[in-house]
């Protein structure tokens, strides 16, 4: 790992972590050991840049926040969207560094440059 950001646990009792440095989420077993990374550095779709926190959903699906991209990117063992761009505009962010999802499914991104939650 390097700069291991935030983690999550999901149905297969797996941990995943935000792996800021590494650019990619890593995943583990309980136990520690690894077992594969999701995406590869970069800022096209289903790349990713600086992520620093997750969560997953019901269905197992994964939104991360990047830093560097000012997205929101979901995977669900492959890429599959991401939303969010630079600005302050609504639906933009500048440094997302937290996401949560309410008991509905709303997401929740904390927009800390923008010193907003959206």
């Amino acid at each position: 790992l390097n700069y291991p950001f935030d983690a999550a646990v999901n149905d297969n009792n797996q941990v995943l972590v935000a792996n800021y440095g590494g650019n990619c989420i890593s995943i583990f077993t309980l136990e520690g050991n690894y077992v594969k990374k999701v995406a590869a550095k970069g800022s096209g779709r289903g790349h990713l840049s600086c992520p620093n926190s997750l969560t997953i959903d019901m269905y197992g699906f994964i939104l991360v926040t990047e830093g560097v991209n000012n997205r929101v990117s979901i995977f669900h063992g492959a890429f599959i969207h991401c939303f969010g761009s630079k600005g302050s505009d609504k639906g933009q962010f500048s440094g997302p560094s937290g996401i949560a999802l309410s008991p509905n499914g709303t997401v929740y991104v904390c927009d800390r440059e923008n010193n907003r939650i959206q």
